[in-house]
């Protein structure tokens, strides 16, 4: 016959098989990661591709575009010294922590105790009985064992949906160091825009300091008037006033520019560069797959399949929770012969939990995690469509963008014609000066709107850039197969 010590040990090798056979069970929804409909390419021209989040698609060094120097040294120091990235990172390493602690349930939980004590009795002690000793020793060496057996997939359900929130934040940690990169690029073209702006506003300050002083020498010569040289003395001082502005806007952006790199603003300084911004050459058609590697739409994603693994958790809840305890050890009244068989002890078995009464706590938890997942879903969907709206809209400024700096070089290179000509035929006396003043404010307002229209299309492909999840390179892009089969990684820094 079979005694109480095998049967039991019969029960705890069959929970264990049991628990082996619990580990294919989830009672978690089956996941999808949802494909909504996109275009093959922006605009209008594509026919329906479906979407899949790509965030390890490698970024590169999407600025090298705008070939830029400086730029590119800033942005690898911005890598390195920028506090805002250095928090997010340390976010990305608490959640990673925190997978590791929350992975460590799947597994038995072992520990060790142990003691050398002398104890004394109180000699008036309840219950004290003849020949029991007031002072002895109590020597303990042993271990103990316990494993959730998880047979309803609540802890490896837990498990994936911290995966998924570490995946999270590894994108955001992806989203703020891209920010913080176009930031970077944008603020820098800003600066490098109002440097180009003070280098044309100081050949007109020359040109217009030349028109005072012709001036002057025919008011000294009875030819001119003196509101002619009161207009010219006018033109000059508000130049020159313009020009003293631009120094504090390009001051307010070099501080923007070092407290993104780390640096002191009181400290920090970029040479005046006053050389024109070339605007890189942006593709036409770029494919939407381009658009999958933003980290935010992958961050949404990876948020839904957190929302689907916790629906599991509240339904396991339902079931009864099964522990295997074991305890083992020696004990003993003094060290000698303390590791004996007769000091031996030793406990087995299982031990469980269940729900009997909760006034429909359960229920409500299940139909929370459910709400969580139908808004997570709404979520992710707004995410890809605010994406898509982004680059869409910055396609088109850079469209319109085009046309107008066409039309602003035609509408400059008219101006100073026109400037030319009134200046000459003041000289001749054929016209007053008022013809020459508004010539040359109109002049100067043609060339200021063509330089803030250039630096402005620089800015836009930046933030086309940060709109694309950076950059515009097919070559980043993988195949059909590689895109079919992409997983997000659990661990590891974003490229």
């Amino acid at each position: 016959m079979i005694n109480s010590g095998m049967k039991r040990l019969l029960l705890v090798t069959g929970l264990c098989l049991l628990a082996e056979l619990g580990g294919c069970l989830s009672l978690a929804p089956v996941y999808h990661a949802p494909a909504p409909k996109t275009v093959a390419t922006f605009s209008e021209n594509g026919a329906w591709a479906a979407g899949h989040p790509a965030d390890q698609l490698p970024r590169g060094a999407w600025w090298g575009v705008f070939n830029d120097p400086a730029l590119s040294r800033m942005e690898e120091q911005l890598s390195t010294a920028n506090p805002t990235l250095q928090v997010a990172l340390a976010h990305y390493q608490a959640a990673r922590d925190t997978l590791v602690q929350v992975r460590s349930q799947l597994f038995p939980s072992i520990t060790g105790a142990g003691g050398m004590l002398r104890n004394r009795q109180s000699a008036n002690r309840p219950l004290r009985g003849a020949g029991q000793p007031s002072v002895y020793s109590s020597d303990l060496l042993g271990a103990g064992l316990s494993w959730d057996l998880d047979l309803w997939g609540q802890i490896r359900n837990v498990v994936a949906a911290q995966k998924a929130t570490t995946q999270v934040q590894a994108a955001r940690l992806a989203t703020v160091q891209l920010s913080l990169q176009s930031d970077l690029a944008a603020s820098y073209m800003a600066m490098r825009g109002v440097d180009w702006e003070e280098s044309v506003f100081d050949q007109d300050i020359h040109e217009f300091e030349i028109s005072y002083r012709i001036t002057r020498d025919r008011f000294d010569g009875g030819i001119a008037s003196g509101l002619d040289v009161s207009r010219a003395q006018e033109e000059l001082s508000a130049i020159r006033a313009l020009r003293d502005h631009l120094v504090g806007k390009r001051a307010v952006l070099e501080h923007t520019v070092a407290v993104l790199l780390g640096t002191d603003p009181n400290v920090f300084h970029l040479p005046f560069n006053p050389q024109p911004i070339v605007l890189p050459k942006i593709p036409v058609g770029m494919p939407s797959q381009l658009l999958q590697r933003r980290p935010d739409v992958a961050a949404a994603e990876r948020e839904l399949a957190a929302a689907n693994a916790l629906i599991g958790v509240a339904k396991a809840a339902y079931f009864p929770n099964i522990t295997l305890d074991a305890v083992g050890g020696f004990e003993s009244t003094g060290p000698s012969r303390w590791l004996s068989a007769p000091n031996l002890f030793w406990g087995l078995g299982p031990s469980f939990l269940v729900p009997i009464f909760d006034a429909n706590a359960i229920a409500a938890q299940v139909a929370e995690a459910k709400a969580n997942y139908i808004a997570a879903t709404a979520h992710y969907r707004a995410t890809v469509l605010t994406a898509f709206k982004e680059v869409e809209n910055q396609l088109a400024s850079l469209n319109s963008e085009g046309q107008e700096a066409q039309d602003s070089l035609s509408a400059t290179q008219a101006a100073h014609q026109t400037a030319r000509l009134a200046f000459i035929q003041y000289k001749e006396g054929a016209v007053s000066y008022l013809e020459v003043a508004i010539a040359q404010a109109t002049e100067l307002q043609a060339e200021r709107y063509d330089v803030t229209l250039q630096t402005r299309r620089i800015v836009d492909a930046v933030n086309l850039v940060r709109a694309l999840g950076g950059g515009w390179d097919r070559s980043l892009l993988p195949s059909d197969a590689e895109l079919s089969t992409q997983k997000l990684a659990s661990a590891g820094l974003p490229h």
